[in-house]
Order: structure tokens, then C-alpha cells, then sequence
């Protein structure tokens, strides 16, 4: 056991001969905890022994049936015979000797029983809780790949990677995080084709936290990462078990923290946020295709605002006359500058966009579409705003969601409205220096030690065949070299990708 807590008094007592010495440290422990259950039995010679355990993480019926009874119908020399108390009928029971991994025994959901004039504990696991069906992820949809994705339960998302990949080679490396919560954390890979040297600093990256709970996969995120100040993802989140076991594949490493159904891939590159594993599932072409889509709504989404305010506030001899015209009678009757007048519309579509998350399903749609469209009509005839605005901040919004993970997305909006600021002081000049600026940093970012905007810096030609444009499976022979794999070739074949 873990543990990392910032009061660890008890670490390395050990339990002691006396029943009561044993209950009255575990009381004071669990003092204002009317979930503790204490039973109190008698074996033979009157000696005096305690089933513990918390009510609700344990399956009461199991517990009684094939562990209680069993102890119960013992003599007190059994339990000093550990081949006997193997031999009790569940595979789940081990000893504790120390107080502090007894303490967190219980609080994980695991029955005890001490007895007096024995220095240790008898523990079974035999957890209950609730857990969620398994079902589609609503922000990760798909067409032809699988329709499950992960849920909160850790066991269950292991035995889902296990049911894909049916090789002993996969492998889960486990710790404790969260110093008052204990939760597990595995780090998944698969033996032979990762790289040993990554697992190993990844774990220790891991090892490094000191937070007293994590509720989220991106609480990892954040205290991993190595260049905290930009605001592009280094590492991959997603509930898909499909697009992990993708990532397995080529070599990369996956964080699965317990209590979470998102999980965290690394190494990654720029271009693995711009790929759905419908990509993979459908004809090289049609995936080509989608990949370009997705590059030029993310140029289209960081830019257009962008585009128009230097236009319209510097560059408006690049507008063709016949469009000058109608653009001009459009911005006679808006008195905000540029800047605020895309400002006043980007800010409000975030405004409904984070409603319409917050808000129910089916209140949530309506807020959406009637939001848009009545504040829109309403902005260009209160003169707030012109008509070719509300047909930019529409296309851009639209080419946001195209962005198949989350926190890219973010990313995307964070940045656009930064280009915007730059574009309302430099004009195109700025648009330039904002566009610099973003692949300088591009360059500059890692993820777990490797170049970020690889394959293009530093350029591998093998691997452009799976970025934007993907070519047809049969040419993608080798692993990509951002995982740096041991193995570096896919199946058996000797062909050259």
C-alpha cells in the first residue's frame, strides 16, 4: 500500500496480541462513523473476536456466506495455520499485520476480522458498489467503430482493454494517489512494444504528485505536464476504448484512474487531436478527406474573426467593390468598433454554449438554436452588429465542433479570441505575428519528452502518411515514431511502411 497522507502516525505500528487494545485504536480512528459495522463473535475457549467493515462497500450476503460463517465455524487454532485460512471458500483473503494498511483496508471496502491473541488481521475482499452501464461517450460519437466506451469503475475499464487486446502482454503498472482519497491509478502498456524507459518516467512523473484527492483525469494532467503555460493539450484525453486500444498499439502509454471514465494517452502529437477512429474504419480516401476537413475548420475557427476585424478596421481595399458596398451600408448602422462588435458575439455564443451544456438535454438544444438565432436578429437590427458578422461568428462556431476532442477545442477558442486582440491593434500584421507565435510554440512543446509537432518538426517522412492525409492501412506498416516503440513493425509482415 501507498500511503502518502499528511498524517501518518500509525504508519509501521503493527496490530497488537490484545483484541481491545486493537478495537480501541480502530474506534478512536472511526469516531462519528455509524457506517463502521463492529461484530463481535465468540470461538472456542471464549476467545473473543471482531468482524469491521464499512456498510455498503461491502456485499453483505457474500461476506456472511463465505467468509463470517466459515471464521465462525473455526477453531481458534485454525487461524493460526495460514494454510487453513486459505483454504477459506473465497479467492480474496491475505493478512495485515500494520495498522495503517488495515485502516486502509476498511475504508476501501474490504472486511476484517481480528482476534484476540493474534497479531494480525484476517481481511476479504468482497466489494460492492454501483456502477454505471457502459454506453456510448456523448462527446466522442462515432459511425462504424465500436459503440462503448469507458465508466468509472477501474476493474471495469481494465477488463474492457483486456477483452480487446487477448494478450498477456498487456500490462497494468498501479499506484496510490491522493493522499486522503487512496485511489488507484494504472498505467497501461503493452509489453514488447512500449518503450521501458517512458513507462519508467511516466511512473515517476506519477509518483511526484502530492494532492489529497483526484477527481478528475485532469487533475493528473495538469500535474504532469511539462509546459504548464501553453494552452495546447500534451496529453490525450478520451473515453473511448477503441481509440486507447489504437494508442496501446502504436506503443503509447494510457493513465486510468479509478473513480474517472476518461482516461489519458501519451505520448501524443499535434495531428492525434485531428483524427476520430472513423478515420481508420472507412476508405483511406473519405478519411483523407475528413482529416483535411477537420485542419481547415481548425484554421477556420482560429482565424476568420480574426480576418474580418483587420479588414474592416485597416485592410478594406482588399474587399471587392461590389461587396465594399453592401458591407459598408451593413457597418454604417453598427457603432461599435470591430473588436467589440466581434467580441459582443463571441462572447455571447460562448454564453450559450456553456448553457446549453449545463442545462438538460432537451432545454439545452432549444437554448442553442433559439438562442442563436433570436440574439442574432436581434443584435443586427439593435445595430450592435452587422449581418456579415453573424454569418462569420455562425461558420466559426460551427468549425469549432468539428474538432473531434475537447481540449483542443478549448484551445481553439482561447486562441482565437487572443488573435483577435492582435488583429485589432496590427491588422494582418498581427494575424502574422499571432500565427508565428502559435507554431513557435508548436515547436517548442513536448509530450513526455518528445517533440509535440512531429512528424513536422522534426520532420519524419514515414510518418506524414498518418497525419492529415492518411494513406491506406497496407502502407502503414510501422509504428509512428512518437512512442519511440521497441517494436517497431505492425503484425508479422516484413513489408516496409
Amino acid at each position: 500500500m501507498n500511503n502518502n497522507g499528511p498524517n501518518n502516525s500509525n504508519a509501521n505500528i503493527k496490530l497488537s496480541n490484545c483484541l481491545l487494545d486493537n478495537i480501541n485504536q480502530l474506534k478512536a480512528k472511526f469516531t462519528n462513523c455509524p457506517d463502521v459495522i463492529w461484530k463481535n463473535v465468540y470461538l472456542d475457549n471464549n476467545k473473543e473476536g471482531c468482524f469491521i467493515y464499512v456498510e455498503g462497500l461491502v456485499n453483505d450476503n457474500l461476506i456472511q456466506r463465505d467468509f463470517i460463517s466459515p471464521i465462525i465455524s473455526m477453531k481458534y487454532g485454525d487461524l493460526l495455520d495460514l494454510k487453513k485460512i486459505q483454504n477459506i471458500p473465497t479467492s480474496s483473503v491475505f493478512l495485515t499485520y500494520d495498522f495503517d494498511e488495515l485502516l486502509q483496508n476498511i475504508m476501501s471496502g474490504i472486511t476484517i476480522f481480528i482476534v484476540d491473541g493474534i497479531n494480525y488481521a484476517i481481511c476479504c475482499e468482497s466489494k460492492k458498489s454501483e456502477k454505471r452501464e457502459i454506453s456510448e461517450p456523448q462527446t466522442e460519437k462515432n459511425v462504424k467503430g465500436p459503440h462503448e466506451g469507458f465508466i468509472e469503475d477501474l476493474n471495469v475499464n481494465m477488463s474492457i482493454l483486456r477483452k480487446i487486446i487477448r494478450n498477456n502482454n498487456l500490462k497494468f503498472k498501479t499506484l496510490k494517489l491522493g493522499t486522503t482519497t487512496n485511489q488507484t491509478t494504472a498505467i497501461a502498456y503493452i509489453e514488447g512494444i512500449a518503450n521501458p524507459q517512458m513507462i519508467d518516467t511516466l511512473y515517476n512523473k506519477l509518483s511526484t504528485i502530492n494532492y489529497d484527492g483526484l477527481l478528475a483525469i485532469g487533475y493528473i494532467q495538469q500535474f504532469i505536464t511539462d509546459f504548464k503555460k501553453s494552452p495546447f493539450p500534451q496529453y490525450q484525453a478520451t473515453e473511448r476504448p477503441d481509440r486507447t486500444t489504437a494508442a496501446l498499439l502504436e506503443g503509447r502509454l494510457v493513465i486510468l484512474l479509478d473513480m474517472t471514465p476518461v482516461v489519458l494517452i501519451l505520448p501524443v502529437n499535434f495531428f492525434a487531436f485531428l483524427t476520430a477512429f472513423d478515420d481508420y474504419s472507412t476508405h483511406w480516401i473519405f478519411g483523407s478527406f475528413l482529416g483535411g476537413l477537420r485542419f481547415l475548420a481548425l484554421i477556420i475557427a482560429i482565424l476568420l474573426p480574426a480576418l474580418y476585424i483587420a479588414i474592416i478596421s485597416f485592410h478594406y481595399y482588399m474587399v471587392p467593390l461590389s461587396l465594399l458596398v453592401s458591407l459598408a451600408e451593413s457597418r454604417s448602422r453598427v457603432f461599435l468598433p470591430p473588436i467589440l462588435e466581434a467580441l459582443v458575439m463571441e462572447i455571447t455564443i460562448e454564453f450559450i454554449r456553456e448553457a446549453a451544456v449545463r442545462l438538460p438535454t432537451y432545454i439545452g438544444t432549444s437554448v442553442g438554436i433559439v438562442g442563436g438565432i433570436v440574439i442574432g436578429q436581434a443584435a443586427v437590427q439593435a445595430g450592435i452588429v452587422s449581418d456579415l458578422l453573424i454569418i462569420i461568428v455562425a461558420v466559426t462556431a460551427i468549425a469549432s465542433f468539428v474538432e473531434p476532442t475537447y481540449d483542443m477545442g478549448l484551445a481553439i477558442r482561447f486562441i482565437r479570441f487572443i488573435i483577435m486582440i492582435f488583429s485589432s491593434i496590427f491588422g494582418i500584421i498581427g494575424i502574422i505575428i499571432g500565427v508565428s507565435l502559435i507554431i513557435a510554440n508548436l515547436i517548442v512543446l513536448e509530450s513526455l519528452g518528445q517533440p509535440y509537432f512531429q512528424p513536422i518538426i522534426p520532420l519524419k517522412v514515414k510518418d506524414l502518411k498518418d497525419t492529415i492525409v492518411r494513406f491506406p492501412l497496407n502502407l502503414l506498416r510501422r509504428r509512428p515514431e512518437t512512442s519511440k516503440p521497441v517494436d517497431k513493425k505492425r503484425g508479422k509482415d516484413d513489408a516496409e511502411g
